[in-house]
């Protein structure tokens, strides 16, 4: 009796340090899926990141601070396309929220852009001053949104953050949107 119960003790005892093995193994493998994903994707919002900054500099000028040749303000800068994530990352791996937001971020650009086509048909010519401050206003809300999703992955996934970095393109981008929110303000106050 004595042996019967020791062998059940044994066969408790095996499966449960395999379970541990395998349970420990996993949480290992998908806490390196986490951190490669955080990798790759931090790297790619960084990028769109700085293109936004180029949108909301644009304020149509030619870098030698001239018009187009029939006198109008054109685009010197091309809005960037949404961020194109890797194939090869495991979303699961990462929190369910902070997934949401990452891949939910194309939709927010498809709505600014079409804000922007929008404004655009409306726009008054030859400066055109609707177009480039949709266009700004929207860039600097998605440069904004971009940032914080970067700097989230960053932190929760221990990686190295750019304090200086990050600072200076909250500040250009919290700039613009508040001028623009608050010339908006003043302009909806006057009219009425």
């Amino acid at each position: 009796m004595t042996e019967a119960i020791f062998g059940l003790i044994g066969v408790i005892v095996g499966s449960t340090i395999s379970w541990l093995q395998n349970s420990l193994s996993e949480k290992a493998s998908i806490g390196r899926h986490a951190k490669y994903l955080a990798v790759r994707v931090a790297w790619i919002l960084n990028k769109y990141v700085i293109e936004c900054s180029y949108v909301v500099n644009d304020d149509g000028y030619n870098e030698y601070g001239q018009r187009s040749s029939d006198g109008t303000l054109e685009p010197q800068v091309k809005v960037p396309n949404s961020p194109q994530y890797p194939e090869d990352v495991d979303w699961r791996s990462i929190d369910s929220n902070l997934m949401y937001e990452l891949l939910s971020f194309a939709s927010k650009v498809s709505v600014a852009d079409n804000h922007i086509a929008g404004t655009h048909l409306d726009a008054s010519p030859p400066d055109y001053e609707e177009y480039f401050e949709e266009r700004q206003y929207q860039y600097a809300c998605l440069g904004l949104k971009a940032l914080s999703l970067e700097q989230q992955l960053r932190k929760a996934y221990g990686l190295p953050i750019e304090e200086a970095e990050a600072s200076t393109y909250s500040s250009l981008f919290l700039k613009i949107k508040n001028d623009i929110e608050s010339r908006r303000k003043h302009c909806e106050q006057n009219s009425l």
